[in-house]
């Protein structure tokens, strides 16, 4: 019952992102709006969508390469077809799915288990959250009132509070003892100590890689993320937006890392209240800047759902794998 009623919440909880799509369009000229999007020039959208592939194919080669370091062989062909896949399950699916149905699709290809499946899938999505982090906590420092230390120094403290949990779950001394107090303490010996442990077999996983793939995967991440930015900075010239390179990539960072908070459904509502509040302080008007995240809405979920539905028809998962 407890845990119904918690599900329950959960479900109503997302409604907020819907909430806050409503009071954005309630307090924006609608007309404005629809004139704005009508004179978009739709041939810099379709060169954006054109480059999904692209995007997907170098994200699909350094997870690959994350692979690669843990002794795992896996053909880059079914990485891509696995990764988009994983984006059409993770845009239809209230708890984000997508990032399971990679780790079953390697599971089942390569005979691995659950544990060292995810973690692959965990190091790969480590990449891109550190690369939204340094992104749109550079966009943070630019804004609002305090001295540049003060948020130079909230930045800090945040990126360590993802940072030390991973450090401690990593090092031994530190994970031998909280391994310990989760044995004394709460019994946790299915969890942290049988051999078929997924946390143990995903510590491990996350151990085996080596610095050399890692710095390799960081420059696929930045080439990744050169390219979705500039997705986003050709939507903002189809609508006519006087703003630069890095304008737009801040923005987009900010609205990605809201849709991280579980109050939305695909992000709608909580990305678009980031996107405008961030492009309203470089002087663009609030109907030009909602134009621009329902354009961003239309290239990477819309057109990803579209693609991703394609790859899942070559090569889906059974959904009762997925429950």
């Amino acid at each position: 019952m407890k845990r119904q009623v918690t599900q329950s919440g959960v479900q109503w909880l997302r409604l907020v992102g819907l909430g806050l799509l409503g009071l954005l369009l309630w307090r924006l000229d609608v007309a404005t709006l629809g004139q704005i999007v009508h004179d978009a020039d739709w041939q810099f959208v379709l060169v954006a969508v054109a480059l999904g592939p692209l995007l997907v194919l170098v994200k699909s080669v350094r997870w690959q390469t994350l692979m690669f370091s843990q002794g795992i062989r896996y053909r880059v062909d079914k990485a891509y077809l696995s990764y988009f896949g994983s984006i059409f399950i993770g845009l239809l699916t209230p708890g984000r799915l997508g990032e399971f149905v990679k780790a079953l699709h390697i599971s089942q290809d390569c005979n691995l288990s659950m544990g060292r499946a995810l973690s692959s899938v965990l190091a790969d999505r480590l990449f891109d959250l550190y690369a939204l982090l340094v992104v749109g906590g550079t966009a943070l420092l630019g804004l609002g009132q305090g001295s540049g230390q003060s948020k130079l120094a909230g930045l800090a403290l945040f990126v360590l509070g993802l940072t030390v949990p991973l450090a401690v779950f990593l090092h031994d001394g530190a994970f031998n003892l909280a391994q310990g107090i989760g044995l004394r303490q709460w019994r946790l010996d299915q969890y942290l100590s049988a051999p078929e442990s997924w946390i143990l077999q995903l510590r491990s996983g996350l151990l085996q890689l080596s610095l050399p793939w890692v710095v390799v995967a960081v420059i696929l991440t930045i080439l990744g993320y050169a390219i979705f930015f500039g997705q986003c900075y050709l939507l903002a010239l189809a609508l006519g937006l006087h703003v630069s390179f890095i304008q737009v990539s801040y923005a987009v960072a900010l609205g990605s890392l809201v849709t991280l908070v579980p109050i939305s459904i695909s992000g709608l509502g909580t990305r678009e209240a980031a996107i405008v509040a961030y492009l309203v302080t470089t002087g663009v008007a609030a109907e030009a800047a909602f134009a621009f995240s329902l354009l961003v809405f239309v290239t990477f979920y819309v057109a990803g759902v579209v693609m991703g539905a394609v790859a899942w028809c070559v090569k889906p998962v059974p959904l009762k794998r997925l429950r």
